[in-house]
């Protein structure tokens, strides 16, 4: 089993919540299949030797129905606000987050901050759709390419973009983790 992919993601900024209803009755007019509704809670780690804000790395340790940690890789700009990294997740046997957290910490990682979002997903031929309620933050649609190799990731998820009426809309290629950082910076300098 091969847990280690290129992640290939837009993330689509809304300006109020609200938004997410139409986008959703878009998906479900174009056929996309609901996967899941969800709750999740990523906590994130800094390393013990390296600055991971520096070398634009995450470790992620997420506690919803299934657990998992995951370590992504610096971003690449693929192009059209469309962002590029590795991703290696590691599912986890259920009730073991806790024990991860602990290892992790005798390791000297230690929890830089908690992410909290309510998550709804859908596929959508070649790409994965997800409407995202994160705390703290706002409203995001999340399009991530999720097709064979040999397609054009970008291309799918332009695609994907237009039909869904979101093609003109802001885009952000920072991660949840990091708008959350930067807010909370921009908070404690006020």
């Amino acid at each position: 089993m091969n847990n280690q992919q290129r992640e290939y993601e837009a993330k689509i900024i809304l300006n109020d919540c609200h938004e997410l209803g139409p986008v959703e009755e878009r998906l479900e007019r174009l056929g996309a299949e609901p996967q899941e509704e969800v709750v999740e809670e990523d906590t994130y780690y800094q390393h013990p030797c390296r600055d991971f804000a520096e070398t634009d790395e995450a470790l992620r340790l997420r506690r919803s129905r299934a657990t998992e940690l995951t370590y992504k890789g610096p971003k690449k700009h693929a192009g059209q606000g469309v962002k590029a990294r590795l991703e290696i997740n590691i599912p986890l046997p259920p009730g073991s987050a806790d024990t991860v957290d602990e290892l992790l910490r005798l390791l000297g990682f230690h929890p830089v901050a908690v992410v909290r979002k309510r998550r709804r997903y859908y596929r959508l031929g070649d790409v994965s759709v997800t409407l995202d309620e994160v705390e703290g933050l706002g409203c995001f649609v999340e399009i991530e390419y999720s097709g064979p190799p040999g397609r054009d990731p970008v291309k799918a998820i332009e695609e994907a973009a237009e039909k869904l009426g979101l093609s003109g809309r802001p885009r952000t290629t920072k991660s949840y983790l990091e708008m959350l950082l930067e807010k909370n910076a921009a908070r404690t300098a006020n």
